[in-house]
């Protein structure tokens, strides 16, 4: 876990990093809402050509479960993951679901564990499978 989130590290190249994230949390229930592509968008310092993907993504089951009665989480639970190109490898990043969670915090456990649970398979998935 770093300051923000969670990453691992994988010796692919970006459109295969991105291929393998897509399928990793999709096999974890995900859905895929959107995708923002702003590689070359983050300044010179960044790197002019390199590759970013932000996508948007969202965990029915976690969803659908009531966290009061006229609030539902899908709208409080934004997930973000990124993969970014780094060279001959590639970082998969995901925001900590506890720190965008924007629901009283004595609700907010059991769903931002269930959260952080399935976002640390997939990325211990990810790094396992090509470490």
């Amino acid at each position: 876990m770093t300051e923000y989130g969670y990453s691992v590290e994988v010796p692919l190249g970006y459109d295969e990093a991105v291929l393998q994230a897509r399928l990793a949390f999709r096999g974890e229930g995900f859905s895929i809402l959107s995708e923002m592509h702003v590689g070359g968008l983050l300044g010179p310092e960044a790197g002019e050509e390199r590759q970013y993907l932000i996508m948007g993504v969202w965990n029915s089951a976690m969803g659908d479960k009531a966290v009061a009665p006229d609030v539902r989480v899908a709208m409080h639970l934004p997930c973000n993951l990124v993969v970014q190109e780094t060279g001959d490898t590639s970082i998969i990043a995901a925001l900590d679901p506890a720190d965008a969670l924007e629901i009283p915090e004595d609700q907010r456990d059991e769903v931002a564990t269930a959260a952080r649970d399935a976002i640390t398979r997939v990325l211990q998935k990810m790094g396992d499978a090509h470490s």
